[in-house]
């Protein structure tokens, strides 16, 4: 009988046992699984890509992404400033450093391979020279390992106070890709140091023809009261100045920091001044806008001719591409208000 009982308490002992196991494995599931947890990097490389290529312009008035600027060598923006204040003949230069800089090869005297990636070919633009700059004393030689370099296309070596210039223009111009090669023999540093593939070129001008809306028009209906008003707040030319640091263009404009835009202001009333050549559409315009100034002001939606610029001058820049070519143009068109007229 004793051993009965004991025999019943050993598996009761063993059924709880196994009971308590069960749930502690049970509840210490949640626990293992909240502790436990799996982390992923989804965070990519931000590549260093030209600001220029990046820009948002401020349109909406909030304060723009502030992008990484593009760094340019000391040599590259100095001599850019220089040329920008000498005002070269050129509609449009670049300056080009090398991408790619060689170590000194022995064979051929320590010479060094500088590589530099050119523009795509424009139709609207013609190349006039490509000169391989270097300070003075600094490149001795050069030679294109992409073109031969015929003897009569060879040019002496130009040479002011601080630059010497080699001629490479026949090298660029009958180039096979978008890159391009030189051999320098003289003291070139890794770094590309003063090494600069100044590119020029000129655009074709444009004629614009005279058009016909541009005529005078004859009309005999005149009002004193419109004389007088005309005396207050007449359509004309005013002064504007642009900061571009005002409007994030200096992210992209290295120089001038500012320039006079001027601006078209003021009522246009008909019959217009001479000055402001009037179209014959304004003309019909302003008319039909004076028929209908008695009448119901909802059936009157002819509006009044605009002030606005009628004739727009380039101005220089040296500013960064689309590509963050430093490059100077002398003719950036349509930057400056040259006349005013009621369009």
């Amino acid at each position: 009988m004793f051993y009965q009982h004991q025999y019943w308490l050993l598996v009761l002992t063993g059924v709880l046992s196994l009971f308590c196991l069960w749930r502690t494995s049970l509840w210490s599931v949640p626990s293992v699984q909240t502790s436990t947890s799996i982390q992923l990097d989804l965070s990519l490389p931000s590549p260093s890509i030209p600001r220029i290529t990046q820009r948002v312009f401020n349109i909406s008035g909030k304060k723009p992404i502030n992008f990484p600027k593009k760094r340019h060598s000391s040599a590259t923006s100095r001599y850019m400033l220089e040329l920008y204040h000498r005002r070269p003949s050129a509609d449009i230069v670049r300056a080009l450093s090398p991408r790619h800089i060689s170590g000194p090869i022995d064979h051929i005297g320590g010479g060094r391979v500088l590589e530099f990636q050119l523009p795509p070919k424009n139709p609207s633009e013609y190349l006039e020279t490509a000169e391989l700059l270097g300070t003075a004393g600094m490149i001795l030689r050069v030679e294109s390992l992409d073109y031969l370099i015929q003897p009569e296309d060879k040019r002496p070596s130009r040479r002011d106070e601080t630059w010497r210039a080699f001629d490479v223009t026949s090298a660029v111009r009958n180039r096979k890709g978008d890159s391009l090669k030189f051999l320098v023999r003289g003291r070139v540093r890794s770094g590309g140091e003063g090494a600069i593939l100044l590119l020029s070129y000129t655009k074709p001008k444009k004629r614009t023809p005279r058009s016909a809306e541009d005529d005078g028009s004859d009309d005999n209906s005149a009002a004193a009261a419109d004389a007088r008003r005309r005396k207050k707040n007449p359509c004309r030319k005013r002064p504007l100045y642009v900061d571009f640091s005002a409007i994030n263009y200096d992210e992209w404009i290295v120089a001038p920091p500012g320039y006079d835009a001027y601006q078209c202001m003021g009522r246009c009333f008909f019959p217009f001044p001479d000055h402001l050549s009037p179209t014959k559409h304004a003309i019909v315009q302003s008319l039909l806008h004076g028929a209908l100034q008695g009448s119901d002001p909802g059936k009157n939606t002819i509006g009044r001719v605009c002030c606005v610029p009628t004739r727009l001058a380039p101005t220089s820049l040296l500013y960064l591409d689309a590509s963050g070519t430093l490059t100077y143009q002398y003719g950036y068109e349509d930057m400056v208000v040259v006349e005013c007229g009621c369009r």
